[in-house]
């Protein structure tokens, strides 16, 4: 035990002698240990320390100089006092994206109408059914050779075809003798590029089916109302029937054809079966 004293006597009276400098060295290289060092001394200078073993490595720092833990650095010392730790940043939760949900979808067609109005180019003519509420601008379509009848742009949207051109003896223009043909929804749920939204409901021709012999359909043209009676209603498949019979503008009288979509839908080809066709004749 007391060769273990004079050796710690003695490294106090060097560090006693020692420059501020080699001090502020001492404190810096041995910081993580201050404390038990510290500890060690206390205990050889009363007299109580206990054999700690073989350590060799641990350096004795005097108590009446040692810097205590957190006060900063001693008056003299021009040593780099302990960094102060820095708070760990609390990383901030990344948000989850909205989902865009797109343009807005309208259900009803009055509203449709009225917020949205009727399409661009429907000022061919004007359909008025009382019996169905339905009164609805008409947009000309021109059929040429080899293509289809094109479809009517929106819900409340009504075409009439002219097929002269590509198909003589075919159609014709309202309140002329011949047959003029009408098209319009009997619903709709698509995005309506003119309105800039979606709908989905009833079309214009919603109620067509409901329509018998004897009910009235009036067509505004060439600033003329011209009154047309209901005198026959068919339920025709869209890919089987005698449309040339159907289209024909030899038909007796000055007369009109109004047809929409009926029977079953085909998910597979996105269109219904069968097409609800009603002739009027001008009363």
């Amino acid at each position: 035990m007391e060769p273990l004293r004079s050796i710690l006597a003695a490294a106090v009276a060097r560090w006693r002698e020692a420059a501020p400098l080699g001090k502020a060295g001492v404190l810096a290289g041995g910081g993580l240990f201050a404390g038990l060092v510290v500890a060690l001394v206390v205990l050889a200078a009363t007299g109580s320390f206990a054999d700690a073993g073989n350590d060799g490595d641990l350096v004795a720092t005097p108590p009446t100089s040692a810097t205590p833990e957190g006060s900063g650095t001693p008056d003299g010392a021009t040593g780099t006092p302990r960094p102060t730790r820095t708070p760990r940043a609390t990383p901030t939760p990344t948000p989850t994206p909205t989902p865009d949900p797109g343009p807005p979808t309208v259900r009803n067609l009055g509203t449709f109408t009225r917020d949205y109005g009727e399409p661009p180019g429907a000022s061919f003519a004007r359909i008025r059914i009382p019996l169905l509420g339905v009164d609805a601008g008409v947009a000309a379509h021109t059929v040429g050779a080899g293509q289809p009848m094109t479809a009517p742009v929106g819900p409340n949207d009504v075409a009439w075809y002219e097929l002269s051109p590509a198909w003589p003896g075919m159609g014709g223009r309202p309140g002329e003798g011949g047959n003029a043909i009408f098209s319009g929804h009997v619903d709709y749920a698509a995005f309506v590029p003119y309105a800039g939204v979606r709908y989905s409901g009833k079309g214009i021709f919603g109620d067509l089916d409901l329509l018998s012999p004897g009910d009235v359909i009036e067509v505004v043209y060439n600033g003329q109302v011209l009154r047309y009676g209901v005198v026959w209603k068919r339920q025709m498949s869209a890919a089987g029937s005698n449309w040339a019979e159907i289209w024909s503008s030899n038909v007796g009288a000055d007369s009109i054809t109004v047809f929409t979509c009926g029977g079953d839908f085909d998910f597979t080809n996105l269109t219904y079966d069968d097409r609800v066709v009603i002739r009027a004749e001008r009363l």
